[in-house]
């Protein structure tokens, strides 16, 4: 899979390819749009494309050690965190693994990417302490927020996020 396979998002998929070939990423992008549009896939596709040495600069080859083990959920520099627990927040724990681990420099990639799903499913508390990290990114750390709600988020949070907006898909694609 790459850039290539995401359908009626050419705007979003402009702009990150041409973040990823001037070699110009920011630490933190917050992808938002309805539903089912493809900003799950676009944020996978993108922490493979930041981590992927054999690609082209400005997507990744789908096809390398890296690229799959990002795909299969098995890098080790990639985490793809969602809310759990019978309350679907994603707590202050979570925020303190994210904290804890952008710390750290990447083992095998060039990015430590985390990608937080429902991002507006974080709590306040979880909200504040995350703003630090944001504030003071960490060097080779790329936050990339997936959310149907931006709104929600503190706009602190939305302030230092690039965002990426995501359009409505075509009835012909659904």
């Amino acid at each position: 899979m790459s850039f290539g396979d995401i359908r009626d998002q050419a705007v979003p998929l402009r702009l990150l390819r041409n973040v990823l070939r001037q070699g110009r990423v920011p630490n933190a992008m917050l992808f938002w749009g309805p539903e089912g549009v493809g900003k799950r896939l676009t944020a996978i596709e993108m922490a493979k494309a930041v981590n992927c040495r054999e690609g082209t600069p400005d997507d990744a080859c789908g096809v390398c050690l890296s690229c799959r083990k990002t795909a299969n959920g098995n890098h080790p520099d990639v985490a793809v965190l969602s809310p759990v627990k019978k309350s679907r927040i994603i707590d202050v724990e979570t925020v303190d693994f994210i904290n804890e681990m952008a710390s750290l420099r990447p083992m095998e990639g060039q990015w430590r990417v985390f990608v937080l799903l429902d991002a507006d499913r974080m709590g306040l508390a979880a909200q504040n302490h995350f703003l630090k990290t944001l504030e003071e990114p960490p060097g080779k750390s790329l936050f990339l927020l997936v959310t149907e709600y931006p709104g929600v988020l503190l706009p602190t949070i939305r302030s230092r996020c690039q965002r990426v907006r995501f359009g409505a898909l075509q009835p012909q694609t659904v």
